[in-house]
């Protein structure tokens, strides 16, 4: 893809973002193409910061790193929600097996279900993207 349309759509996506950050008090620690770094912390569980990697953005998903609030690697997943695992099989690392997500779609299990199924649907921009993995961290025990 072309960098400059990717950039173009990141920085839609994240402008669209900023209403929903401050009402769900989301703390944005970096917005700079092409990375997205966002915490969540209540104080009423453990906290988690996302690590967006959107590189050519949208023509791929977004890659979305779990990272403790201090931006070490999560070491504990979130409890009681299926879609946090605790290894990728190609990157060996915890992850969020959500559709619209990097690893969702290279998983073995969701390699069928293409990026284009998803990108052009509510939701799926980046704003959507980081307001699902909330939505189920609040979920979360």
């Amino acid at each position: 893809m072309n960098e400059l349309a990717a950039r173009a759509f990141f920085e839609r996506d994240v402008a669209a973002m900023q209403a929903a950050a401050r009402l769900r008090a989301w703390r944005v620690n970096e917005m700079t193409y092409p990375k997205l770094d966002v915490s969540f912390d209540d104080g009423g569980r453990p906290g988690l910061r996302l690590r967006v990697h959107a590189d050519d953005w949208n023509e791929r998903p977004a890659s979305i790193e779990l990272l403790q609030l201090d931006g070490q690697p999560l070491t504990r997943m979130p409890q009681g929600h299926s879609h946090f695992h605790a290894s990728h099989p190609s990157v060996g690392r915890p992850f969020i097996c959500m559709a619209g997500t990097r690893e969702y779609h290279s998983h073995p299990s969701h390699i069928s279900d293409d990026w284009t199924n998803y990108r052009a649907k509510p939701g799926f921009d980046l704003g959507g993207l980081v307001g699902q993995v909330w939505a189920l961290w609040k979920k979360s025990t």
